[in-house]
């Protein structure tokens, strides 16, 4: 998963979508979209006992390629999958848990070769906050297993003057996701930690 940072909106996702299309020979497979929420426990009696920074927040994750489920994170405990009815589940547990801020992305995925490749700009509101790229390698499953073959994919399709940001490699077993097989739980969790350390909410 990678944020182009400094990429200008409409130019470069189009810049993208010929190089991919044109150079790369890379086929367009039709519209993608992620929905992104924060939440943040709505604990009265704990919020006048502890400042609100240390108030706990929630993650969720709905990818369109998984649309029968939402990937949740409570501050970097667990990755837990569930059904898409947590999300009216959520709703309704507004005494604990409220909506601080939420996101639709919605852009265009192709297939080049064996990549995978979803491009979109993101919009925060009115905020544009650079070009977002996913990338599934579908030869390898094991995840931080082709972090060369992701870095020089990567390179081939952004201009070297790109200010990126990204990880290519992560700790998943601390968030109880494996590290022998990879899964859309783990791609969630890349966007929950892309969102956050890149202060996007």
């Amino acid at each position: 998963l990678v944020r182009w940072k400094n990429a200008t909106g409409m130019r470069d996702f189009t810049f993208i979508a010929e190089h991919v299309t044109k150079t790369l020979h890379g086929k367009n497979t039709g519209p993608w979209s992620l929905s992104f929420k924060v939440f943040r426990d709505n604990d009265q009696n704990r919020r006048q006992q502890i400042a609100l920074k240390d108030s706990k927040i929630l993650y969720q994750v709905s990818l369109a390629q998984q649309p029968g489920h939402v990937y949740c994170m409570v501050d970097g405990s667990v990755v837990v999958e569930a059904e898409k009815e947590m999300e009216i589940i959520l709703s309704r547990l507004k005494n604990l848990w409220r909506l601080r801020q939420g996101v639709t992305i919605e852009g265009t995925s192709y297939e080049i070769g064996d990549f995978t490749l979803r491009v979109a700009n993101i919009l925060l509101g009115s905020t544009y906050k650079g070009l977002l790229l996913e990338i599934d390698y579908h030869p390898c499953s094991t995840p931080n297993n082709a972090t060369e073959l992701f870095r020089e994919f990567v390179e081939s399709i952004v201009p070297p003057t790109a200010q990126l940001s990204c990880e290519y490699e992560y700790n998943y077993e601390s968030v109880g996701l494996s590290n022998q097989e990879f899964t859309t739980a783990h791609t969630s969790y890349q966007y929950m930690m892309l969102f956050k350390n890149d202060g996007l909410f």
